[in-house]
């Protein structure tokens, strides 16, 4: 079987036997039957126990072999001691993939450990039988309600793929979900981030790729299967593992190197990829490309409620690359008709004066943002706005949608700072329509990240 049918059936698939499954039930029972079963997955679900004739009212089997039926997967939760076996045992019913949950292999400081990662990496060679982990949260499919982490996690139906080291990408952050699909490779003694990676190249539903990465051992080959991909769709890294005693945390968490933090950035960068430092700009990138549309050029137009924070916006643009640029000759004129006589319009665009001249403040926001967005020389807009209370921010959330709807083909960010920040921002990015960030600074940020790889698709 080849690499992308096995990663189809492994990331979607239609039958799957869990081996060790629990007849536990509960909150924190780790019964992965019960969750498939709350997720309202379609396919078939085969709990292999050799003490149990039905788990959560699914008929249970004592072993893999007794199984009448075919498994497109199989997710292995016994002790680390019987995985070889059992990983023998699914390969000679013709399973093509399965997904180890135990750790205690490489990752271990024992011989004993080490021995078993031999016995399985045996089995691999001599089955053809392909391996997600060990130590891994398994895979996170948003579109087909399915999810093999023995950890129950929320699902959505976002076009983003992550592929991570660590189960702590499959919860999320406040402010996003970050997954729609997930592939946890864990120790990665089989399937690793090329398998992934070419899994999510030509997937429809999967718009931009994150990647927590604390050690490769292919490195050549991962960089040549992102160069070809980064073309097509952004991928996003963060890698983690700098500091010395990081290093040595990984090397007991993944069994992997972690490597020099300056070469790292070098080669990500020769590959097309955006490498982010932490773990807010992560999710603060990775949300932007799935949303927003690739700059045209690298002149924006910055509207702000606040001289001030249009000041902090051009400091945290300066030497990124993206220009607030003056602007041109009749959207200028457009705005000084808007605006009180004593008004300079420049950019940033002072708009609280103009709303306060204005007949009905509402459409007077509304038609500022039309002449910027419409505007074919500027490459994009940022818009700073407060959401002073709960009930402004709905109904910022909708006015944003609106013009983000009204102007696809536009990139637009905005920066909502105020107390109902979270409420809005987490509502817009929902909706999947407009992208924003609590702070000038952050949105600046993503403006930066978004123009650097719009001149890597666009060829400036």
């Amino acid at each position: 079987m080849d690499t992308k049918d096995m990663m189809k059936r492994l990331v979607e698939p239609e039958s799957v036997a869990i081996v060790g499954a629990t007849r536990k039930t509960g909150e924190f029972a780790l019964n992965l039957v019960q969750h498939l079963l709350a997720y309202g997955y379609t396919g078939n679900i085969y709990p292999v126990n050799p003490n149990a004739s039905e788990i959560s009212g699914v008929r249970a089997y004592h072993s893999v072999g007794e199984i009448d039926a075919h498994i497109d997967q199989a997710v292995v939760m016994t002790p680390r001691e019987a995985v070889p076996g059992v990983l023998k045992e699914c390969a000679d019913k013709g399973i093509a993939c399965a997904a180890v949950v135990a750790q205690g292999f490489n990752d271990a400081g024992d011989s004993k450990g080490k021995e078993l990662n031999r016995q399985m990496k045996d089995v691999i060679r001599d089955t053809g039988i392909r391996v997600l982990g060990p130590n891994t949260f398994g895979i996170a499919n948003g579109f087909i309600n399915f999810s093999s982490s023995f950890a129950q996690i929320r699902l959505d139906k976002v076009p983003i793929g992550i592929i991570c080291q660590s189960g702590t990408f499959f919860h999320g952050f406040p402010e996003i979900r970050l997954v729609g699909k997930g592939i946890d490779i864990g120790n990665a003694c089989d399937i690793g981030f090329i398998e992934s990676l070419e899994y999510f190249e030509n997937d429809p539903q999967v718009k931009v790729i994150g990647l927590h990465i604390e050690g490769i051992n292919d490195t050549k080959s991962f960089l040549e299967t992102a160069r070809r991909i980064s073309s097509k769709k952004p991928i996003i890294v963060l890698k983690t593992g700098k500091s010395d005693r990081a290093a040595k945390a990984m090397q007991s968490h993944t069994g992997s190197l972690a490597g020099n933090t300056l070469l790292w950035d070098s080669a990500l960068k020769s590959a097309g990829i955006i490498r982010v430092n932490d773990m807010e700009e992560f999710y603060d990138i990775v949300r932007l490309f799935s949303i927003t549309p690739l700059m045209k050029n690298n002149r924006i137009a910055v509207a702000t409620y606040s001289g001030a924070a249009g000041i902090m916006t051009m400091d945290a643009l300066q030497g990124s690359g993206v220009e607030i640029a003056e602007l041109p000759t009749q959207t200028a004129q457009k705005l000084k008709d808007m605006a009180p006589p004593w008004l300079h319009v420049g950019n940033p665009v002072d708009f609280w004066p103009i709303m306060q001249a204005a007949p009905n403040q509402g459409l007077a926001m509304r038609d500022i943002l039309d002449i910027l967005l419409s505007d074919d020389e500027l490459g994009g807009v940022m818009f700073l706005q407060l959401a002073f209370v709960d009930r402004t921010a709905e109904g910022l959330r909708m006015f944003l949608n609106y013009m983000a709807a009204k102007f696809p083909d536009k990139s637009f960010i905005s920066a909502i700072p105020g107390s109902s920040d979270v409420q809005c921002i987490t509502g817009l990015q929902q909706d999947g329509k407009h992208v924003a960030y609590p702070t000038p600074e952050r949105a600046a940020r993503a403006f930066s990240r978004l123009w650097q790889y719009s001149r890597l698709r666009n060829g400036f």
